[in-house]
């Protein structure tokens, strides 16, 4: 062996034909990997590849041989939009092999899309039985991946000695086809929309894309990925394990809007576990790339070590995984470099034109490199002395680990690279990445990355870019000759001109060609406004200076000292129907501060300026807005405190007729008589008919459309969790009256029978065929919360008034029904807080006990299962022992000096054994001990 890692010369497997070029560019070659499996194994990679050539053929090469196994042939006018799938079943009764081989390919004339099988039954060497399936597909875009997915459990045995796998089709636009491995009959659809579902909403225009797949196990994402958390993944009934439960996954790469997502699917229908309600495919988790992954042309994922690497503009990064979410690690340039394969984590083997070389990205050294400048054609080029020219680069596709051998393809040739492992490697296969390995190998200082792998998410000219609204000569004088035309055209009552003077100001572009036309206008002459256009999110608003906002705002409202004893306002609109208005909402500008700022000289000698604003603005926007869709997307991109919270939710809770209007109560059983007539009846009646029709057109409104108030109503309580608990409080106690309180109560005691938090723990059970659906995790903190704090707003002096908790009805019965109804809560709110206190009694020396085990028996590794293994040991000891004592077994690696890591022998653990046994204890032996006479297999079982 060497003395250190080498590459050998490339040599030529075997001489490909040709691909026939498409009508979009030339041909291309699709490389895919061959598995094989038997009854009751797992599916193993075998050193084989599956060679699709676009318009000719698809190939089977035996490396071990150098040798073709079939081939089957396809129409010229077919293409290949993915690499083939091939698999190899043993049978153990019948001692055939069967081969699957999956392809999917387009025609350019007729534009058929197809998923073909090609099936080759052999009995003996002489005799073989082929046949041909296929499934015609009517997605629009072509299919970028084949994968095969257990239609059972794999940890279950089959009844029939035959393959049951499902083949998953995956097209460019996301959509997720199951098919039948035997048949090709359909099986089960996902909708493309599936996966562009949650990407943010401002990218809903953007077309989504798949550019990479990778078919994976549960077990090899919450160990990889998600770093062991197995509750993660609590779509499925049953706890995952490697040796046990442990369905098929898919991990689809896509990008959108030029950036690019990581989207972890679950395929139920292969899982074996029967999931109520759920579909064939579940997305668990969603994560955004960082990004230099936008423009990478080669993506590797290995979810069960976590690691991902991309390469983009001649830099390969490697990300590691965090909770699910890729973080950058290491990025090593590589000049000229076209292609990749991953060997291990600190070796990486790389191809440029000219050379292919191993790399360790994590301390930036090159480890061994050859040259494919010129190189013989052993199979079939022996006669030439000359070596014919390589004018293409080398395109890696596959390493086979246990031949260690690289697999690629240069022009027509199928080439393979021998990698020769260094003498120092023992049989586990020890990675050369030492920082001995990098000595005299390091790259330049040129071409090495930098130390802060930080700085590449962000541009390098965010810092020589001056901040809107920087103080300068030039910009002062612009700022003021602005103001200063805006004034004028609000002065000449030009309210088109002063928008679309603001809309260049804040960046919002202006559709000339449409116009308002609902005859409401701000100005007496009827003028036709600009309509703005308005981004697809909050996001997508260009920042601006402050200074436009304050002014927008005074421009925009004004603000009045009302005659003491008025029922005016202080703070008033004067341009309802403006853009402006809408800007500052969506824009989330019309917050307190801002409104402080902006009114900052007329609010100088007024008291409690904060309170007068957070309680006038959320119905003066209702008032400019009935459909309360200005208050809705006030709420949703502001920052707000708690009485502009509660405030709104006053609001939205009385147009749903949640809480009870008390002016409004009055005034339908007065009838809105005052009880003397008038001289101006007519006027009045007239007045109120109108008044009338427009409630009811509103009242239609609402009873068409509620959607987006309840979307409010959530978004509100959700605001209002977060904030502190004593400013909420007073902001209930202040702005709500006990009725309203009480009312708001039971809003949120249906939102807790709504999502089954007040459902008993088996009640429903017994239903089979009743969907139980979980609530989210966090609905019951927020509405214990805001129940909390409606409760300390009463306070005890509330609770304990009739006349409050009645409502005023003064009636004998309402208040005995209430205070036994109350009675009986609190007495089964005190049932449970007993029942659980008993219960953490009961349970708490067992589970200290198991925790003990567990780090004792060195089982409290995330993703082993330690904790069932502990489960089972107490519950088939009997009592637990005095003290809960359990003995910690020593570790079965030490350090020698030097920083060596060794396996500690058997004789050196009993020894440490016998060194953690107490001075005086009681030890009784086992029958088994007595059976074998005592010695070596002493097994000690403390009782004191």
């Amino acid at each position: 062996m060497a003395s250190h890692l080498q590459i050998h010369k490339p040599f030529v497997l075997k001489d490909l034909p040709c691909p026939l070029d498409r009508k979009d560019g030339p041909g291309r070659y699709h490389v895919g990997e061959v598995f094989g499996q038997k009854l009751g194994s797992k599916k193993r990679k075998r050193s084989e590849l599956s060679v699709a050539i676009d318009g000719d053929s698809v190939h089977l090469y035996d490396i071990s041989s150098q040798q073709a196994i079939t081939s089957y042939l396809v129409s010229p006018q077919s293409f290949f939009t993915c690499a083939p799938l091939s698999l190899r079943w043993r049978s153990s009764t019948t001692k055939t092999a069967t081969r699957y081989t999956y392809v999917s390919t387009r025609d350019e004339l007729s534009s058929k899309q197809e998923i073909k099988l090609f099936k080759d039954v052999v009995i003996d060497p002489d005799t073989t039985t082929s046949t041909t399936a296929s499934f015609t597909h009517r997605c629009d875009s072509p299919i970028v991946h084949l994968s095969a997915a257990s239609s059972k459990n794999s940890s279950t045995p089959t009844e029939q000695d035959a393959p049951t796998d499902e083949i998953v089709a995956v097209a460019e636009d996301g959509t997720i086809i199951g098919l039948d491995g035997e048949t090709m009959a359909k099986k089960w659809q996902s909708s493309s929309s599936l996966l562009s579902q949650e990407v943010p909403s401002f990218f809903c225009q953007d077309k989504f894309k798949v550019t990479h797949v990778h078919p994976t196990s549960a077990a090899d994402v919450i160990d990889g990925i998600f770093g062991g958390l197995n509750e993660l993944l609590g779509v499925f009934p049953e706890k995952v394990h490697r040796d046990g439960f442990n369905p098929d996954m898919l991990i689809v790469v896509g990008s959108v809007g030029g950036a690019r997502y990581l989207h972890i699917l679950a395929l139920t229908a292969g899982s074996g576990a029967e999931i109520s309600g759920a579909q064939n495919v579940i997305p668990i988790f969603m994560a955004p790339f960082p990004v230099g992954t936008a423009n990478a042309t080669q993506l590797h994922l290995d979810a069960k070590s976590g690691t991902l690497q991309d390469l983009s503009e001649g830099v390969l990064r490697t990300y590691s995984f965090k909770s699910g979410i890729p973080r950058l690690d290491t990025k090593l340039p590589v000049a000229g470099i076209t292609s990749f394969l991953r060997m291990s984590k600190t070796a990486v083997l790389a191809a440029t034109p000219t050379s292919i070389s191993i790399y360790n990205p994590i301390i930036r050294s090159m480890q061994a490199s050859t040259s494919i400048l010129d190189f013989a054609d052993e199979t079939h080029d022996t006669t030439n002395p000359k070596p014919k020219p390589r004018t293409s680069p080398c395109e890696l596709f596959s390493y086979l680990q246990s031949r260690e051998l690289a697999i690629g393809i240069q022009d027509t040739s199928l080439i393979a690279v021998q990698i020769e492992a260094p003498k120092t490697r023992n049989n586990r296969r020890r990675a050369e990445g030492l920082l001995a390995d990098a000595i005299r190998r390091g790259m330049s200082q040129e071409d090495s990355c930098a130390k802060r792998p930080r700085l590449e998410y962000f541009t390098p000219s965010i810092l020589s870019d001056s901040l809107p609204g920087s103080m300068s000569e030039e910009y002062w004088a612009q700022w003021h000759e602005q103001v200063t035309e805006a004034d004028k055209y609000l002065e000449n009552g030009d309210h088109a001109g002063f928008e679309m003077l603001l809309a260049g100001v804040f960046g919002v572009g202006i559709k000339e060609k449409k116009v308002k036309t609902n005859g409401v206008h701000p100005n007496e002459d009827g003028e036709a406004l600009p309509e703005w256009k308005w981004p697809a999110a909050r996001k997508h608003y260009p920042k601006t200076d402050r200074r436009w906002v304050f002014y927008a705002i005074s421009k925009v409202f004004a603000w009045n000292d009302p005659v003491e004893g008025a029922e005016e306002t202080h703070l008033t609109c004067r341009l309802p129907e403006s853009n402006v208005l809408n800007y500052l909402i969506d824009a989330g500008h019309l917050s307190t501060s801002n409104l402080k700022s902006a009114f900052k000289d007329e609010i100088k000698e007024v008291d409690d300026v904060d309170s007068i604003l957070c309680q006038e603005l959320p119905p003066l926007l209702v008032q400019i807005d009935p459909t309360m869709e200005l208050l809705i997307s006030y709420i949703s991109w502001t920052q707000l405190g708690p009485t502009e919270l509660v405030g709104s939710l006053k609001l939205i809770l009385r147009s749903l007729d949640l809480v009870q209007d008390p002016s409004r109560v009055q005034e339908l059983l007065t009838n809105g008589e005052s009880g003397e007539p008038t001289d101006g009846d007519d006027d009045a009646i007239a007045m109120e008919l109108d008044r009338l029709e427009e409630d009811l057109k509103m009242a239609e409104y609402f009873n068409n459309d509620n959607s987006k108030r309840e979307r409010g109503l959530s978004v509100a309580f959700s605001k209002l969790a977060l904030c502190p608990t004593e400013p909420t409080v007073q902001s209930i106690r202040r702005l709500l009256k006990p009725e309203e309180v009480l009312s708001l109560m039971s809003v949120l005691r249906m939102e807790l029978v709504k999502d089954g938090w007040m459902t008993k723990y088996l009640e429903g059970w017994n239903d089979p065929e009743e969907e139980l659906e979980a609530p989210p995790d966090g609905s019951i903190t927020l509405l214990a919360t805001l129940l909390g704090r409606c409760i300390d707003s009463i306070g005890l002096g509330g609770w304990m008034a009739f006349d409050t908790l009645s409502g005023g009805s003064g009636s004998a019965q309402d208040s005995v029904a209430f205070f036994h109804q109350f009675h009986m809560e609190i007495s089964t709110a005190l049932e449970g807080v007993c029942e659980a206190i008993r219960l953490q009694g009961t349970l708490a020396e067992a589970l200290t006990f198991i925790k003990k085990s567990q780090k004792a028996l060195g089982t409290e590794e995330k993703g082993k299962g330690g904790s069932s293994k502990a489960m089972v040991q107490v519950l088939t000891m009997g009592p637990l022992p005095l003290g809960l004592k359990a003995d910690f077994k020593p570790s079965a690696e030490r350090v020698r000096s030097g920083g060596e890591i060794v396996k500690r022998s058997k004789r050196e653990i009993g020894l440490l054994f016998s060194k953690k046994r107490a001075a005086y204890s009681v030890v009784r032996l086992s029958e088994a001990t007595l059976l074998r006479g005592g010695r070596n297999v002493i097994v000690r079982e403390e009782t004191s």
